[in-house]
This record gives structure tokens, C-alpha cells and sequence, in this order.
């Protein structure tokens, strides 16, 4: 007797598979002779001032933040802050790194950093914002798991806000194609790495020659434009890829080092460690092992 499908209708969420961190989040109130000296690191930050005035110069242009206002800025950006006035100064400091190519490329190309507290970007993540310095300054966060989770949900919902107003804000001009070569490039390293049964033996340079070739367009120019839009290499982004496959992998209890590194096509487990170690700074076994502390 056949079978009929009674279902009506289905919707469905498309898989996702994404790796996100936050590094030194914290408040921090300070005296009127503090100051930060000129630096540089591979995060995205957000930088609030709460109360009191700061004056913050990024890639040697000054800006000064009162309550409210907020700066945004890329890695590699080189920036120094300083308080301004007599009294003292609240701000709250977020350093986050994601791997989602749309939000590191719309991250990567907004044309600001400074935004007054009634700016639109400001007045949009500023609810998770809120959220996120209280579990902050209530330390709940590092005792219980609950609390940690809200930090989780305050995260999502900070970068939901920064995604949705950023693609406002930094819509292409009519004509503008390189942000969508770039995407597209970014789906092509993906599959190169797919498709390939040792990842880990890859040869960036000639899955980038080949990928520049099929898009038309020279190796150099493939580099620059995905550069700028996306904020790492090429060669950077398919080590970002092979890196979160590894940490999916020690997610699951279930395989051992030794498997996950045959899996991503290592000779040896030490080959492997070795490269996660100078990915990471950590070695595969302290990975896990801190994973499910």
C-alpha cells in the first residue's frame, strides 16, 4: 500500500557552523592621570564610555568620548586613550573575534569607528550592551552556568543589533561587486577544504591561484579585495576554517586527538598539536579539557 506524505508545509533553518570569542571583557572606573599606551591586536573591540570624558586616538585620528558614546574598531587597529578632564572615568571594554564571513566582512568595511551615544548604532546595541556589563560587574557569570549562558544570549543579541545596523548603514553602492567576489571566494575556500580528503595537506597557494583563476581575476587582486573586506588573507581565512573544525571536533568526547588528527588529514598527532598549539596557544588536550571543565 503506498504511503502518503501528509506533511503540508516544512520550514527549516539552514545549518550553521560558527565559532565566535570574547577576551577581557571588563569595567573598569579610573583616575584622571590614566592612560593607554599605543597598541594593536588581532580582535574586533567595542569601547563604551559609561561616565566621565576619554580621549581616544585610533590610526592617529583623535576622537572624544563622552557618556554614551562608543568606539568600534578592526584588528590591527592602533589605538591609545587617555582620560580628558579633572574627574574620573567609567568605560566598558569588549574584545570579541568571530568567524562568520557576512559579519566579518560588514564588521570590516564600516568607513567609522566613532559613534555618538544618539547615533543609530550606538542606540541599537546599547540594550545588549547594558546587559552584558551588569553580568559583568555582578560577577555572576564566572560562578554559575546559568549566568553564563545569559552572556551567551547578551552576545547574540549584541552582535544581531551590530549586523542588522551595520547592513544599513554600509549598503553598497549601485555597481560595487567586490564585496560579493570576496563572498564569493570565501564559499570557494570552504569547499576547497570540503572537498578534500586530507585538509590539513591543503596547498593555500595554488587553491588561491585556482580560485583566483576561476573568478577572473588575478591571485594579487583576489588577496587585496578579500583582504579588505573580510580583514584576514585568504591563506588566513582557510587556516581559520581548518581551526574551527579542529575545535568541533575536541568538542565531541566521542573521537580521540589521534582520530580527529587523521580526519583533517595530519601525517602524525604531533604534526597536528603542533599546529593547533601555534594556532591557539594551547595544545589540543588543554583545549578539551577546558571545554568541558
Amino acid at each position: 500500500m503506498e504511503q502518503k506524505d501528509r506533511q503540508k508545509k516544512e520550514y527549516m533553518l539552514p545549518d550553521m557552523d560558527s565559532t565566535f570569542r570574547v577576551f577581557g571583557a571588563h569595567s573598569r572606573t579610573v583616575e584622571p592621570d590614566w592612560s593607554y599606551p599605543l597598541h594593536k591586536h588581532p580582535m574586533f573591540e567595542i569601547n563604551l564610555v559609561l561616565t566621565g570624558t576619554q580621549q581616544f586616538s585610533v590610526e592617529r585620528t583623535s576622537y572624544t568620548q563622552q557618556a554614551g558614546d562608543l568606539l568600534l574598531f578592526r584588528p590591527g587597529d592602533q589605538h591609545e586613550s587617555r582620560v580628558s578632564g579633572e574627574g574620573d572615568m567609567t568605560y566598558y571594554c569588549l574584545h570579541f573575534d568571530v568567524d562568520e564571513p557576512s559579519f566579518r566582512e560588514l564588521l570590516n568595511r564600516s568607513p567609522r569607528c566613532f559613534y555618538p551615544a544618539d547615533s543609530e548604532l550606538a542606540v541599537a546595541i546599547r540594550p545588549a550592551l547594558n546587559k552584558l556589563i551588569g553580568l559583568t560587574v555582578s560577577q555572576e557569570a564566572v560562578l554559575r552556568t546559568e549566568a553564563r549562558m545569559h552572556v551567551l544570549s547578551a552576545l547574540f543579541e549584541l552582535f544581531a543589533a551590530l549586523s542588522g545596523t551595520l547592513s544599513k548603514l554600509n549598503q553598497d553602492p549601485p555597481g560595487l561587486r567586490s564585496s560579493e567576489l570576496a563572498s564569493r571566494v570565501a564559499v570557494m575556500l570552504e569547499e576547497a577544504l570540503d572537498g578534500t580528503a586530507s585538509p590539513g595537506h591543503i596547498n593555500d597557494k595554488d587553491t588561491i591561484t585556482s580560485i583566483a583563476a576561476a573568478v577572473g581575476y588575478s591571485t594579487s587582486s583576489v588577496n587585496r579585495l578579500f583582504t579588505r573586506s573580510f580583514g584576514v588573507s585568504p591563506r588566513q581565512y582557510l587556516s581559520t576554517i581548518m581551526l574551527r573544525k579542529a575545535k568541533l571536533m575536541l568538542m565531541d568526547p566521542e573521537l580521540s586527538v589521534e582520530e580527529i588528527s587523521a580526519r583533517l588529514g595530519y601525517n602524525n598527532i604531533a604534526h597536528f598539536s603542533r599546529q593547533f598549539k601555534r594556532w591557539t596557544g594551547e595544545s589540543p588536550s588543554r583545549f578539551r579539557d577546558r571545554f568541558h571543565d
